[in-house]
Order: structure tokens, then sequence, then C-alpha cells
């Protein structure tokens, strides 16, 4: 697959920008995972919108820079391997413990 297209789409600018948002909306508000790639998208395409005008191509390269922060930020993750959080666990059907393991210490730590 020729991935040439997207660079002739990717707006750097509108990328870094949405990348930091994304993080922001990540770490400090409260709202559900599954809106960030969403909310990404209309920021990049109203940027679009703002950096070429009032047309169809800038609309294309803004929602098209706005989803490659949530790939990047994706990439960077799954390459560095960072650790996941609870939620992300769960959201994905893992991490839940069976019920005969989930007392196996006592209240001081010791095994039972």
């Amino acid at each position: 697959m020729n991935m040439n297209i997207i660079d002739d789409f990717s707006i750097p600018v509108i990328t870094a920008a949405s990348l930091c948002i994304g993080y922001v909306m990540k770490k400090w508000l409260p709202t559900d995972d599954k809106w960030i790639p969403t909310v990404l998208l209309v920021i990049g395409a109203i940027s679009g919108l703002i950096l070429f005008g009032l047309n169809y191509e800038g609309v294309v390269k803004g929602m098209v820079s706005g989803l490659a922060a949530v790939g990047l930020h994706q990439a960077f993750k799954q390459h560095l391997k960072l650790p996941m959080g609870d939620d992300e666990i769960h959201a994905m059907g893992a991490g839940k413990i069976p019920e005969d393991e989930e007392n196996t210490t006592d209240e001081e730590g010791g095994e039972k």
C-alpha cells in the first residue's frame, strides 16, 4: 500500500495540536476514551478550515491530521511498551481477577 497519500494530507501542526489536546482529554478530563478520536477528528476538521479556508481539501487534511494524532499516540505507546491503565485493561476484556485468587492474602499481607 502506498502511504504517500497520508504524507500529502497530513499537516504536522494540526497533528501536534491534536496530540496535545488528546493527551489533556485522557489525563485530566472526565471523558470516556472512545470519544477522543471523534473529538480530535472534529478539531482537526475545524483547524483545517481555519488554515485552508472553506474548502473540502482543508477539511479532509484537518481530519486526517487529527486522526493521525490518535495513531501516533498508539504507535508510541506500543513501541515504548508503556503500561496500560486499569480502565484500558478492562476495556480490552482482560484483567479480570478469578474469584479463587481474589482473597489469597489476609489483612496483614501474608498468604492465607
